[in-house]
Parts: C-alpha cells; sequence; structure tokens
C-alpha cells in the first residue's frame, strides 16, 4: 500500500515513516495540511494517515477536499487532543479509523494488515 503521513512533529513523524515502512508500504511524508492535498492530487494514495490538527489546516478541513480527488481512498486520523465529539464529526466525513496518540504499533500495524488485503 501507498500510504501518505501528515504529521507536524517531525520525530513523530518520522518514527510513524520507519515503522510503517518496516512493515513494507510504500510512504510519502508531509507536515501540512496543504501538502498532504497537493500530494494526493499528484500521487496515487492507497491510505492517508492524517494528523488531526496540523499547522495550516484540521483533519476536518482537508478529509473533504481529499474526497474530491481520492474518493476511495482510505483515512486514519491521529490526535493528541481526543474527544467524543471530534471522533463523531471525522466519523461523518467517512473515516476508516480514530487513533489516539501516541499510537500503539501493535494496534496501527493489525489496522495496516487488515486494510491491505
Amino acid at each position: 500500500m501507498h500510504i501518505l503521513i501528515a504529521e507536524d512533529d517531525g520525530l513523530y513523524r518520522e518514527t510513524l515513516v520507519r515503522m510503517v515502512e518496516g512493515w513494507g508500504h510504500a510512504v510519502t511524508a508531509v507536515e501540512t495540511g496543504l501538502a498532504a492535498l497537493e500530494k494526493g492530487a499528484a500521487e496515487r494514495i492507497d491510505l492517508f494517515l492524517l494528523d488531526v490538527f496540523l499547522p495550516d489546516m484540521t483533519a476536518v478541513d482537508v478529509i473533504p477536499r481529499l474526497r474530491s480527488f481520492c474518493p476511495d481512498a482510505n483515512v486514519i486520523t491521529l490526535t493528541g487532543q481526543s474527544s467524543r465529539e471530534l471522533e463523531l464529526v471525522l466519523r461523518q466525513l467517512g473515516i476508516a479509523y480514530y487513533m489516539a496518540k501516541p499510537v500503539q504499533a501493535s494496534e496501527l500495524k493489525s489496522i495496516l494488515d487488515h486494510m491491505s488485503r
């Protein structure tokens, strides 16, 4: 699977990239919502691993725009500021999974393994 990771924390982004690449996936990594949209429009992305609060926009802003050119791509959101209300809004936008940070590697691997089948 080709996975785009949008995460503004550089150390956390690199940790995610190393994990996901180690599991055999192709990875593109960016740090802003705009960069995620640009890469999503230019490359074939199977799954977006999207931080909810990016420096330039939130996942609530990014997801509808992604859907305009990647309608079938799966989206997993990551947040360090989890709330039931936020999860509900994101689920209404059609995300596949909602994950609180720090992400458990075994849980993420299990989800990605399931989605790659």
